[in-house]
């Protein structure tokens, strides 16, 4: 007889019945949760399940990342966002039950191929750049953009792992540095406002990632007692970015991780549009061109201005 949620000294693990579904394995471990795939009975479907570790199930912390998760999803509606299903909250571990995505993340295609063409990495993140651009327009931000988070579904990037989603609050400081340390701009590393342009700095490291197979940044000192600018390199040094990319999308990149938010493009919108010269599929429709504005890192608008 298989064991149920019900029974006080039954694993969290494969076999696990839980309401309708029956964890069949983990998928991957989070923070203060951990990632299953299962088989919900009722619908008849296999579908992924986050659900709080009993470690954590008594702290007010988790359970508020969890519910804001939830929350999240349920207003996010694109077919480059992973969908909600359900979710529950009151019970022992909430969980959050989401669509099956399937097939590998950009982080396994890194492993097994490499580094990617440029113009497939650029249609990649021009993809998911919309999936982004659908969350911001939601008022939020997903803060925490890399290739573990985005799976290929039949070749289209899908995003997941909203567990760090920030209400876009103007001039609102967040209380952390949450996200992947390796990715994350220098704005959320100094708690200061966060804009749409966070979220463009982590769509440029996971492009030069796809495309160099290696971060623009090195590995921080996570040594307990570290100075914040051993910790975190993107605070004080500028990028590498590969010699062998074009100098144009180099120039591109090297906008979009500058220290200073202002000097990014605004948005996951004019970012994927920068990118069309890299790529002959163009994601955005040509009758759209004179209604989206290309992105001029500001010294290039000067520069203009002058010889006008």
């Amino acid at each position: 007889m298989a064991a149920t949620a019900s029974d006080d000294r039954a694993p969290v693990g494969p076999g696990l019945r839980v309401d309708d579904f029956t964890i069949a394995h983990r998928l991957a471990r989070g923070m203060s949760a951990d990632v299953f795939a299962v088989w919900h009975h009722a619908l008849l479907t296999p579908l992924v399940c986050k659900r709080l570790r009993p470690a954590d199930q008594g702290h007010a912390g988790p359970r508020r990342r969890l519910r804001l998760e939830g929350a999240a999803l349920s207003l996010l509606s694109h077919p480059g966002v992973v969908r909600l299903i359900d979710q529950r909250h009151a019970t022992a571990l909430p969980y959050l039950l989401l669509e099956h995505v399937g097939g590998p993340t950009l982080r396994d295609v890194l492993k097994r191929e490499g580094p990617v063409a440029i113009a497939a990495g650029v249609r990649i993140v021009q993809h998911v750049a919309a999936a982004v651009a659908h969350v911001h327009g939601q008022g939020l931000l997903h803060r925490d953009l890399k290739p573990s988070n985005v799976v290929l579904r039949d070749g289209r990037p899908v995003l997941l792992d909203f567990g760090v989603v920030w209400r876009l609050v103007p001039r609102r400081r967040p209380p952390d540095r949450s996200g992947t340390p390796q990715y994350l701009a220098p704005e959320q590393i100094l708690r200061a406002p966060l804009t749409p342009a966070t979220d463009v700095y982590g769509l440029a490291v996971m492009l030069v990632e796809l495309l160099t197979g290696e971060r623009p940044f090195p590995e921080g000192d996570r040594a307990a007692g570290a100075a914040l600018a051993d910790r975190y390199p993107q605070l004080v040094r500028p990028p590498r970015l590969a010699r062998e990319l074009p100098a144009e999308l180099a120039r591109l990149l090297d906008a979009c991780l500058q220290r200073d938010p202002r000097a990014r493009p605004p948005s996951a919108v004019a970012l994927a549009r920068a990118l069309d010269p890299f790529t002959d599929v163009k994601v955005w429709p040509a009758t759209l061109a004179g209604h989206i504005a290309p992105f001029e890192p500001p010294a290039i608008r000067r520069l203009r201005r002058l010889r006008s």
